[in-house]
């Protein structure tokens, strides 16, 4: 008996982890494999996880991962296959091929980093985009409790006031939204402690983690404000690549058990904390101030807003969850922590079409389909409705040439929409869902540029079929 084993995960941990898992399976089944595992570690937990016994009895085991794998010693000595989610939903065939060719793993060296800067050199993920992913994968939880327990305590508690809105101390709403910024506080360390894991493992979090701490802190710094999202990237990398470094030092024996518990914190919390508090702060906290400003101003200003819509709608539909979309987010990211919202306004507008455009136009033209199209047309608007745009993959994997251009001209008129009604965003995601649990500002608004951009793309999307249709050109087996 055959065995193969593998591990699937996305920064988000939704889609692209078990559509990676499914694609892995199906391919290892048709190359005759009798028995294959794939631990799944998604936004719910680790599922299906391997053991050591596992691993080590495998005849083959393939990474579909685009963030860090936890726990990678247990494959230490073993030859693995490190690829990336889109390989693997893409192409999971030829994946598992390059196992007779895999090098061996070795826990504690530069073989998974010198494999993935292989592949980037290849066009595939970048190693410093992965770090950068895990630590994104790690904080979304933290931005999503926080930006919805600060949208339903204003929205349920607070009073319009020539201040602005304000929530009577005491009520369970000014509880609800004191844990709400308590979320966004730690997303700023989380977010670093998880850039220098994917660096150099636990022993980073204590000294990245504090320090990324003392970059958002004013009062510790002496300015007049903290140096934010990019302070705290900005430290998971110094404090990543620090500690690695010091793992390489050669210490005594008997003095290496107290290294990760004792010597790394404190030296590394010293030096990083220490760099921002008398060298870094003042210049990122400025550089930070200076991004708000700008994302204010292109908000703000109707002409600049409306292009500013449009760019990132097209960046949202562009690989449906993809680098392209994965910029677009982490920007409207930057901008709930920046405190402008607007921006991931226009990222939760555009998310939803591309899965709703296809889904809707294949039910309504169901003859003028594929029968794979039309089975995957219901999934698609189950997933637009969360706001999960790989809904499309499926579609615009068998029909490219109509597919894009109808869901590229939607998402960008959604967003540019979301742009005119000044919609905004205080949580990381998108999709009708995120307007119902009470995170935009106006979801009826919300809701109409979603719909004014699904009427486009369905309308381009059916046009589009029709013609291809009349011209023989499109597959209906």
């Amino acid at each position: 008996m055959t065995t193969l084993v593998g591990v699937t995960k996305c920064p988000v941990g939704i889609a692209h982890t078990y559509m990676a898992a499914e694609k892995l399976e199906q391919a290892a089944k048709k190359l005759g494999y009798d028995k294959v595992k794939i631990e799944t570690e998604g936004a719910s937990g680790t599922e299906d996880t391997l053991t050591r016994d596992e691993i080590v009895n495998a005849d083959a085991i393939v990474f579909g991962a685009d963030v860090a794998v936890d726990d990678l010693d247990r494959f230490d000595g073993q030859k693995v296959v490190f690829g990336d989610t889109t390989s693997a939903i893409k192409n999971a065939t030829e994946l598992i091929k390059k196992y007779d060719n895999a090098p061996v793993y070795h826990a504690n060296s530069k073989q998974e980093e010198d494999s993935t800067e292989e592949k980037s050199s290849k066009g595939q993920q970048n190693p410093l985009v992965k770090q950068l992913l895990n630590g994104v994968s790690h904080m979304i939880p933290f931005v999503v409790v926080g930006g919805l327990f600060i949208a339903l305590s204003i929205a349920f508690g607070g009073h319009p006031t020539s201040s602005g809105m304000v929530i009577p101390k005491g009520t369970v709403w000014s509880a609800m939204n004191q844990v709400g910024t308590l979320g966004f506080t730690l997303m700023i360390p989380i977010l670093a402690g998880y850039i220098g894991d994917a660096i150099a493992g636990r022993a980073a979090l204590a000294p990245v983690m504090i320090s990324a701490y003392v970059s958002n802190s004013p009062d510790i710094l002496g300015t007049k404000a903290g140096t934010g999202f990019l302070g705290a990237i900005l430290i998971g990398f110094l404090g990543g690549y620090l500690v690695k470094w010091i793992n390489t030092w050669k210490i005594p024996k008997d003095l290496r058990p107290v290294m990760p518990i004792f010597v790394i914190p404190l030296l590394g919390t010293a030096i990083l904390s220490g760099a921002f508090i008398y060298l870094l702060g003042g210049p990122i906290s400025w550089l930070m101030t200076a991004l708000e400003d700008m994302l204010r101003a292109l908000s703000a200003n109707p002409s600049t807003n409306i292009i500013l819509g449009g760019i990132i709608g097209l960046m949202v539909a562009s690989d449906m969850g993809g680098p392209i979309n994965k910029v677009a987010f982490l920007f409207g990211v930057a901008s709930i922590t920046a405190n402008t919202p607007q921006i991931m306004g226009m990222v939760a507008c555009g998310v939803a079409v591309p899965p709703l455009t296809v889904g809707i136009a294949t039910l309504i033209n169901k003859n003028k389909f594929s029968k794979a199209e039309r089975s995957a047309a219901l999934p698609a608007v189950l997933m637009g409705l969360i706001g999960i745009t790989e809904g499309t993959i499926p579609s615009a994997s068998a029909n490219p040439a109509r597919v894009f251009p109808s869901i590229l001209i939607g998402t960008g008129v959604a967003s540019a929409f979301g742009a005119i009604f000044k919609i905004t965003d205080v949580v990381p995601h998108g999709g009708p869902i995120v307007g119902v649990l009470g995170a935009t500002n106006n979801l009826l608004l919300f809701l109409l540029a979603i719909v004014i951009g699904v009427a486009v793309g369905v309308a381009v999307l059916t046009f589009l079929q029709n013609r291809a249709v009349k011209k023989g050109k499109a597959n209906l087996d």
